[in-house]
């Protein structure tokens, strides 16, 4: 683990609408103000919806020299309890993927992305992250927190995977994390699968009860370190707006 003084570049953001299943869906997006083109990533938000927690994300990795965007699955609606949150699931049913794949289309396709793109998921952003690379054979790379799809096939998988999860998150049993460490190590994909002791699921968003901040922190780097490995942004003066930036 590290912590590395990183240049924060003055950012835009804002929201888009994407075509995707016949009808229009609000993505936010974050770039940095100048330069480009960036590297891209795709952030899925869990099934709380496009929370302000998602968005500081967005801008956070903005900030580093990439361009991201977060697909609103709900359509601008969020959750306050876990009834809520598996109702706008439920509505959003099977066309989570294709709007998954719109919003991908639509970050690889701006002028502003270098078109090398990769994705972070939490929970339900997870699993559909985890489907999409499964099926995407064009990744960078993919960063997960908390979730697993029901089945796993990682054998067209071909970028690094990190994956995070929480040991005293109850939706995701200790089974399936090491079925997942077994699936990937047999298919010979580059992975990191990290078990935080004694946290629980949403350990990262600082505006949750369970948030862990030695846990978040440890995320983070590492984060940053796959970043760096494979999907390092452009460094200034070359391209980009900046100023010296917080202590990553």
């Amino acid at each position: 683990m590290f912590e590395a003084s990183r240049p924060q570049y003055h950012i835009v953001s804002g929201y888009i609408q994407i075509v995707s299943e016949g009808q229009y869906l609000p993505a936010f997006w974050s770039h940095p103000e100048m330069g480009g083109p960036f590297p891209g990533l795709m952030l899925l938000h869990d099934f709380w919806g496009l929370t302000p927690h998602i968005r500081s994300q967005v801008r956070r990795y903005a900030e580093l020299g990439y361009y991201v965007i977060a697909p609103d699955l709900f359509n601008r609606q969020t959750a306050t309890s876990a009834a809520q949150a598996n109702a706008l699931v439920s509505q959003v049913g099977d066309a989570a993927p294709a709007h998954v794949a719109a919003a991908l289309h639509a970050l690889r396709s701006h002028n502003r992305c270098d078109n090398n793109v990769g994705i972070i998921g939490w929970g339900m952003g997870a699993q559909l992250g985890l489907q999409t690379a499964m099926t995407s054979g064009d990744l960078r790379l993919l960063m997960t927190f908390y979730g697993l799809p029901n089945q796993i096939d990682v054998q067209n998988l071909d970028c690094p995977v990190l994956a995070l999860f929480a040991e005293g998150d109850t939706t995701v049993p200790p089974e399936a994390i090491s079925a997942l460490r077994q699936a990937l190590t047999q298919a010979k994909v580059e992975h990191e699968v990290v078990v935080y002791p004694k946290v629980e699921r949403g350990f990262f968003d600082d505006s949750s009860p369970t948030f862990h901040p030695v846990a978040a922190m440890d995320a983070w780097n590492r984060s940053l370190e796959l970043l760096a490995q494979h999907l390092d942004a452009p460094t200034p003066p070359d391209t980009g707006s900046f100023f010296p930036g917080r202590v990553y």
